[in-house]
This record gives structure tokens, sequence and C-alpha cells, in this order.
């Protein structure tokens, strides 16, 4: 039963893009097994202190409902489209149980702090500029429940025959003691998300920054490839003006100035086309999609669906990048 529960917290079943994900997993994990062990100490504690075997059975079916949500695979996957709209439901369902409890207490017994904890789970489960509308909801139902709650007396709601007027002086000393602790437990998983989220963005800028040094290397062997065909300066910048003229000529000039490209093209597969070899020319020179697109007066999208052709037409594998190979021929 514990390696199942372990094998749950560490999202070993799940699938992920990434570590950033699988991180995010785990400690979303934890997360819920903290609003578990709290709705279990609570259903325990109400029904051993105070009897009140509905109330407990309540917080019980709540606290079960947490272990659920853990034992879900493939949460972050499915987050973008499924998940989130239901942790906004979940919000707004502990509002709706936070302002029970504190009509229920007849407003005496302080669980109006959790209002509080609620708002400090937000940071962890949301991010301020992709979910402001999400976060604004979640806001305005707090606010419209502790309103309506401090100044409407709701005398729908029943109220707890269990709890005598001696015992709210110690119930509210444990909820500001639960209340606060769950702000620190908010902080800190805060605190490890953003640790996570800054891992991420360090990552991304060293992917980057290895991009633009193989884009630098690139640059410098197509250079000193030029130089090897005793090409001047003055040669690289005719073909280079005739390419991004898209120029009649440059086919002509360029088979001059690279004569083995096109035969060695031609030799992988004889059966390209003109503009086919006219996009190898220019990857040759090292262009990018984006380039050649300006250059051919083509869509970017276009340019990636030729490239695509070629890959097939010269059996490039997947995983190496095409202009690498034309550099290389």
């Amino acid at each position: 039963m514990m390696k199942k529960i372990s094998k749950i917290m560490n999202s070993e079943n799940e699938v992920f893009d990434n570590d950033f994900e699988r991180n995010y997993a785990k400690l979303i994990n934890r997360y819920l097994i903290f609003l578990f062990l709290l709705f279990l100490f609570y259903s325990v504690f109400i029904i051993l202190f105070f009897g009140d075997a509905v109330s407990s059975v309540f917080l019980t079916v709540i606290t079960f409902f947490w272990f659920v949500l853990i034992s879900i695979e493939g949460k972050i996957s499915r987050y973008r489209k499924i998940l989130k709209k239901t942790i906004i439901i979940v919000f707004i369902i502990l509002t709706f149980i936070v302002s029970f409890f504190y009509i229920y207490t007849s407003r005496n017994a302080g669980v109006e702090y959790f209002y509080f904890s609620i708002l400090f789970a937000l940071p962890f489960f949301f991010n301020y500029k992709k979910d402001y509308h999400s976060i604004l909801f979640i806001v305005a139902i707090i606010a419209l429940n502790f309103i309506g709650c401090l100044f409407f007396e709701l005398n729908f709601l029943p109220r707890s025959q269990y709890i005598m007027n001696a015992d709210f002086k110690i119930i509210r000393l444990l909820n500001i003691i639960f209340s606060f602790t769950t702000f620190l437990i908010d902080i800190s998983f805060i605190h490890q998300k953003d640790k996570l989220i800054n891992g991420l963005m360090k990552e991304t800028e060293i992917k980057n920054s290895t991009i633009e040094d193989l884009l630098k290397t690139n640059n410098e062997l197509m250079k000193q490839q030029i130089i090897n065909n005793n090409l001047t300066e003055d040669n690289i910048a005719e073909i280079l003006e005739l390419a991004e003229m898209d120029s009649p000529l440059f086919l002509e000039k360029f088979q001059i100035y690279f004569p083995d490209f096109m035969p060695s093209l031609l030799k992988i597969n004889s059966g390209l086309i003109s503009s086919e070899i006219h996009i190898c020319a220019l990857m040759r020179l090292n262009f990018d999609t984006k380039k050649i697109a300006l250059c051919t007066n083509s869509s970017v999208r276009a340019i990636e669906s030729r490239k695509y052709r070629i890959r097939k037409k010269l059996d490039i594998p997947s995983d190496i990048n095409i202009n690498n190979f034309i550099l290389k021929i």
C-alpha cells in the first residue's frame, strides 16, 4: 500500500513531455496529500470531540476526494483542457464549504480565516498573467461569500447543536493555528513552484544559447567552405545579392562558385526539380526558412512543405537538421 502511495506521489505511472511537468505533478500530488491530511484531521477531530457525525462524514467524503485526485494519471498533460476547470470548481466548492462551516459554528469558531488560506493557494495553481480572469472570478466568489456570511443571517443554514460555548475558544485557537500553518505551507509550495519555473527558464536560456552557437558555427563553416572554393568577398556579396533578389542568374552563378554541389545533390536523387534545387542552393548559403521565403516571395509554410519533400527525396533522417545535411554536400 505504501509503495502504491509513493508511486502516486512521485507520478511514476504518468507520461510527461519534460522534467518540469514531471516535477510539477509531484508538487501537486504533495499539495493534495496535505489537503487530504488536513481534512482527515478535521473529520476525526469533529467526531471524537463533538460527536457531530453528519459533519464528520461530510468532511471524510471530501477527504477521499483529494485522494481520488491524486490517483488520476496524466494530470499535467490534460491540465489545459480539463484540470484547469476542475481546479476552479474545487476552489469554489472549498469557498462554499468554509462559508457553510462559518455559519454552522455561529461565526464564533474562527472558520473565516480559511478564506485567506484559499486565497494564498491561488498562486500555486494559477499564473497571474495567463489565468487573470480565472483568479478574478475566484476572488470575487470568495469576497461575496465572506461579505454575505458576515452581513446576512442566512437562517436557512443549520447551526451546530454539538458545540458548547466553552468550546469556541479552543476551536478558534485551532483554526487560527491551522490557517496560519496552511499559509506557511502555501508559501513553501509556491516557492518550490517558482524554483521549478526559474529552472525551466535557465534551461531554455541554455538551449537558446546552444542554438545560437550552432548557427554561428554553421555560418563560419559556410564562410570557410566559400573561402576553400577560392571565392573573394566580391564573389560572396554578388551571389548573396542575386539570391536575395531572386535573380534568374542566381543558379548559374551558384553553379560556377559551387561546381560540385548540384552534381552531388543529383547523385543522391536525380528526381529533384528545379525549384527544389533552388531551395537547396539557398540552404547551402545557410539561409533559414524565413529568409528563403522572403527571397522566393513564398510563405514560410510553403517553404517548410518544400523542405519536407526535399527531406523525403534525399532520404534525410528526421533527427538530422536538413540545413546541416545540405551544408555538408
